[in-house]
């Protein structure tokens, strides 16, 4: 678990969901119909084992569940926010790669739980599952398009090279990979295409392949810059024919893993982090370089990225780092939180103008920290018991 790898505020009520039909739901993110703007919190190690997600709403900490998970599963390894069924209420995706499907040990599942309970849950696998595929390890969402990362995937008898798994609202998974016709780079082993995962203008995506080494034209194994990194932007993840752009680790080193982590912002562009050496870069909305944000240090810089509403961006390092808040438009506009003990900025995700910051290994079993824009403190958040509540967050 996240704590061998590597004060408590309890909220006044714990209480399950609404479940009513129907309920009056207001915003992009709001799930239970209350008409607060909700932020999902998993715990992938909670649950004895099978892993749990918490709905932060209006001064509740809310537990979600659903039939199915198992112990060993990793539900809530990841979570995202989306409008899946295009009704008023928020709809909650929820990654379980661990989950073993028709008896393929860890290929991996996805839940949707739908908002204010107007529908039973679903649970998403891949049309083949693979054996150790972990398809559900990262997720990104834009209004009712979803995508769902299988970083382990196989492909053409070569290892962990990954794949993607698009679809909107209630349809049908489209698989893309490194060998799906027009998609930029090669399938390499290793390469783990959909570590990350973000959507941007349109139905564009921007995947992460972190563990690509900087090897030249053709497929090549272990060979060039191992682990530099890349990320694969593609146009239009619905379009017949796919039309993308693929761009290497600007540094050109091995172990910068450029694109361990991906963001994009309305109006302000795309972020893209080397956790390697500690580098965050800013690019536009034409994919062009702005700056690069640095911190110097082993802290993972760039472990985790979440962008806001007004274009601002929260940066994480959970090895002593901290969180940075930087603007693309103003290099002047910054905010640090600064570190606490243990793995704070493990995971990050803005609400409104609020800012939630997780660090799965606070004593006694996590927690979540939420900030406002100008708040000089921030507030803990905690469900009442769990194992590594703040592995993952989404608002």
């Amino acid at each position: 678990m996240i704590r061998s790898a590597l004060v408590t505020l309890l909220l006044a009520a714990v209480t399950p969901l609404v479940s009513a039909s129907g309920a009056a739901c207001a915003g992009e993110s709001d799930f239970d119909g209350d008409g607060v703007a909700d932020v999902a919190v998993g715990d992938p190690f909670g649950d004895g084992q099978k892993g749990s997600v918490h709905v932060l709403s209006g001064g509740k900490v809310a537990p979600i569940t659903v039939p199915g998970p198992a112990r060993g599963d990793a539900f809530g390894w990841s979570v995202r926010l989306a409008k899946v069924d295009g009704d008023a209420c928020a709809d909650l995706v929820i990654g379980a790669p661990y989950a073993d499907v028709d008896g393929v040990e860890d290929a991996g599942a996805a839940y949707v739980v739908y908002g204010a309970g107007s529908s039973p849950s679903q649970r998403l696998t891949a049309a083949r599952p693979q054996r150790f595929a972990h398809f559900g390890w990262s997720l990104a969402a834009r209004g009712d398009l979803v995508a769902i990362g299988a970083p382990y995937e196989d492909e053409n008898r070569l290892l962990d090279v990954g794949a993607v798994y698009v679809r909107r609202g209630t349809g049908e998974l489209r698989r893309i990979s490194q060998e799906s016709v027009d998609v930029r780079g090669n399938s390499e082993v290793g390469d783990q295409f959909g570590w990350s995962m973000a959507f941007g203008p349109g139905n564009g995506l921007i995947v992460g392949v972190p563990y690509e080494n900087d090897d030249g034209l053709g497929r090549q194994v272990e060979a060039g810059k191992v682990d530099s990194g890349s990320v694969v932007f593609i146009d239009d993840v619905l379009a017949t024919e796919l039309t993308t752009v693929k761009l290497d680790s600007p540094a050109n080193a091995s172990g910068d893993r450029y694109g361990y982590a991906v963001a994009y912002a309305d109006g302000a562009g795309y972020a893209v982090s080397s956790p390697g050496p500690g580098t965050v870069q800013l690019l536009d909305e034409n994919r062009k370089p702005m700056r690069t944000v640095t911190q110097a240090g082993e802290q993972a810089f760039g472990f985790s990225l979440a962008t806001s509403d007004d274009g601002r961006l929260a940066i994480g390092a959970p090895y002593g780092g901290g969180v940075r808040v930087v603007s693309w438009q103003d290099a002047s506009d910054e905010r640090v939180l600064p570190t606490r003990d243990g793995l704070f900025g493990w995971s990050v995700a803005f609400s409104g103008n609020k800012l939630f910051v997780g660090q799965p290994d606070a004593q006694p079993y996590g927690r979540v920290a939420v900030t406002g824009r100008n708040a000089e403190t921030a507030r803990p958040l905690q469900p009442p018991e769990g194992t590594d509540f703040g592995v993952s967050v989404a608002g």
